[in-house]
């Protein structure tokens, strides 16, 4: 266990060396949202500037812990995150709240007791940089027209994976949750209260592969609450397939590692894609020991703010965009009052007709009668 915590600070510190050089400052913006929901990973690919995204998930949550006081929780829980694409293109700002409230029983020398909690999960803001991009060459991905065996082989350059740093702080959650302990306030830890520091730092590095196609594998191997009492060694794998454009399954494990709590999570769950900007989302989860087990599920659904402009491949200003989008209504109201003035002119010209088609058979009946006048006279 001590040299597991020694030897992945040490990993990620080599990896991390590795890969700071190959710094391309290129980022892949998609049309359709792409959203770190419903898994706990977190994808490499930032969003481009001047996009911002919502998400969020509603949960049930519960867990037992029999060997201590035979105690249980159940309640519910909500998880925010917002995103902010700024400055940069592979630039990404993120901020997380997670906040639970549920109910605890135990049993103790004065039998079972039963307590309402609600209080903050996780607080947590950071910064997210794409740092390499196997897709930057896209002569490589081009599409073959000819060949459908060859847009759905494998390849061995698509093993190279986006590489994407995290950096962040975790904020100090309340006395409720301290380090997301759900059972803390029933430990007898070293006699003493177990409290988190106001700020800890937490750190990511983000691997994501695009093996075939509808297959992506994204890793995330990091260190949470650095320079506390209690860091603790995440690491998190996700696969996700794509059955078509709009449907998408995932499966995931979670590996957390700390003085406190050492356990592995496995997640599933399913999201669909409303439209290019809105995303729904379920999922579930269970722990593998029982020492607690814990068990969520949920839905969610994330929704993008989307001001890029893909077709200058650049950020757009709303001050340009309302200009366009004035142009674009002058110009939809003069296509208007031209077809107005048409659909008038041509009321206009109807009218014209019906009124000389009158005055026509007038003039033929006026010259019929005087026609048949001329005839009777001369008979």
């Amino acid at each position: 266990y001590l040299i597991m915590l020694s030897i992945i600070p040490r990993i990620f510190l080599i990896l991390l060396a590795f890969v700071l050089p190959l710094n391309f400052l290129f980022s892949q913006y998609t049309e359709v949202i792409n959203s770190n929901r419903p898994s706990q990973s977190m994808g490499a690919f930032s969003l481009g500037k001047k996009v911002y995204q919502f998400e969020q998930g509603i949960s049930f949550r519960r867990g037992n812990f029999n060997k201590l006081y035979n105690s249980s929780f159940s309640g519910i829980g909500t998880n925010i995150q917002i995103r902010v694409g700024s400055l940069r293109d592979n630039l990404e700002f993120i901020g997380s709240l997670d906040f639970q409230m549920d109910n605890l029983t135990y049993q103790n020398q004065l039998g079972k007791i039963s307590k309402n909690r609600n209080g903050f999960n996780e607080i947590a803001l950071g910064t997210k940089y794409l740092i390499y991009d196997p897709f930057r060459k896209v002569d490589k991905y081009k599409v073959n027209i000819y060949s459908w065996r060859a847009n759905n082989k494998f390849r061995f350059r698509d093993l190279v994976p986006a590489i994407s740093i995290y950096g962040g702080l975790q904020l100090k959650s309340g006395v409720v949750y301290p380090y997301q302990e759900k059972f803390y306030e029933l430990f007898n830890f070293n006699y003493r209260t177990l409290e988190e520091p106001f700020i800890s730092g937490s750190t990511l590095l983000i691997f994501q592969q695009h093996i075939l196609p509808g297959f992506v594998i994204t890793h995330n191997l990091g260190l949470k609450y650095l320079l506390s009492d209690y860091m603790q060694t995440k690491i998190i794998g996700t696969l996700t397939y794509s059955t078509n454009p709009k449907l998408s399954f995932f499966g995931e494990y979670v590996y957390d590692n700390s003085n406190l709590h050492n356990d592995i999570t496995i997640a599933s769950g399913a999201a669909y894609l409303i439209n290019k900007n809105l995303q729904i989302d379920f999922a579930t989860s269970y722990s593998i020991k029982n020492t607690p087990r814990l068990f969520s599920a949920g839905l969610g659904f994330s929704y993008r703010l989307d001001k890029y402009n893909i077709y200058e491949a650049g950020p757009q200003d709303l001050a340009e965009m309302k200009l366009i989008r004035k142009e674009e209504r002058r110009e939809r109201k003069a296509k208007k009052n031209l077809l107005k003035e048409k659909r008038k002119s041509e009321k206009t010209a109807k009218k014209l007709e019906r009124k000389q088609r009158k005055i026509q058979k007038k003039i033929n009946r006026k010259n019929d009668w005087s026609f048949r006048g001329k005839q009777s006279k001369r008979f």
